[in-house]
């Protein structure tokens, strides 16, 4: 990804960029695909044809935005049911196994806390990605 300011490529994960200081997408000044210059007046990038309009990268980047406490609460009910629904597959099932498994050998005594842990990194999980920050396959809370 190019700083939408100053052209200069940062990580997609970046908030800020280094160079300039300004968070991308705010100021248009380049093209955030291919760091061209591009107006701020422009719709799509001539060079590379991708949209510039604020709106659709913002809505891209949190249509997938799951509201936190809703989150959670189907982590209670189904323990890493959260993680899956968030993206966090493997994580969620790994934590669904496991939960079972402890569960058994505990006779049920491990959900007071493995429950909780699931709840608490599903909801912190959820509130990153609607703030639209990047979170990894593996990342706990």
């Amino acid at each position: 990804m190019y700083c939408s300011n100053c052209g200069e490529q940062i990580s997609d994960k970046a908030e800020v960029c280094p160079k300039c200081g300004v968070r991308p997408f705010h100021i248009r000044n380049h093209c955030f695909n291919c760091g061209k210059k591009v107006n701020e007046s422009q719709e799509i990038c001539v060079d590379c044809g991708v949209s510039l309009n604020k709106r659709s990268v913002s809505v891209s980047v949190t249509s997938d935005a799951k509201e936190p406490l809703l989150i959670a609460l189907l982590s209670f009910l189904i323990t890493g049911l959260g993680q899956m629904i968030v993206g966090q597959v493997k994580k969620g099932a790994v934590i669904l196994i496991c939960s079972v498994i402890f569960g058994m050998i505990t006779f049920g005594m491990s959900a007071f806390i493995t429950v909780p842990i699931a709840i608490i990194d599903a909801y912190l999980i959820a509130k990153k990605k609607k703030e639209g920050k990047e979170v990894g396959e593996w990342e706990f809370f």
